[in-house]
C-alpha cells in the first residue's frame, strides 16, 4: 500500500494486513489538509486541497483504493509564518529529536 499519512507517535503499530482507519489521522495537527498524489518516480504529481480532514483522508483513500501503485499522502497544511518563524520551528524539532 502506498498510502502515507501522519499518526501519533504513541499509537499502537497497526496489523500489516490492517486497513487505513481515518482515526490513526492526527487530524487536530490542522484545520486544512493536502493530498499529494505522486503517480511513478518520473510521473505526473499534484496536490489538492485544502481539504478538511475527513476529506482528505476520504480523497487520498479513494485514490489508492483505484491506483495502489501510485504514492498517496495526507499532508497537515500549516498557516505559513515569517521566514524566522518557520526556521524556528524546524530548529526545535531537530534539537528535540
Amino acid at each position: 500500500m502506498a498510502l502515507i499519512y501522519p499518526v501519533l507517535a504513541d499509537a499502537p503499530e497497526p496489523a500489516e494486513d490492517a486497513d487505513p482507519d481515518f482515526a490513526e489521522l492526527a487530524a487536530d495537527l490542522s484545520d486544512s489538509w493536502l493530498v499529494e498524489i505522486a503517480v511513478g518516480k518520473d510521473g505526473d504529481e499534484g496536490c489538492f486541497g485544502p481539504l478538511s480532514a475527513r476529506a482528505a483522508w476520504d480523497l487520498a483513500v479513494g485514490v489508492d483504493q483505484r491506483r495502489p501503485d501510485w504514492a498517496v499522502s495526507v499532508l497537515p497544511l500549516y498557516q505559513p509564518g515569517t521566514p524566522d518563524e518557520l526556521v524556528e520551528a524546524f530548529e526545535e524539532e531537530d534539537a528535540e529529536g
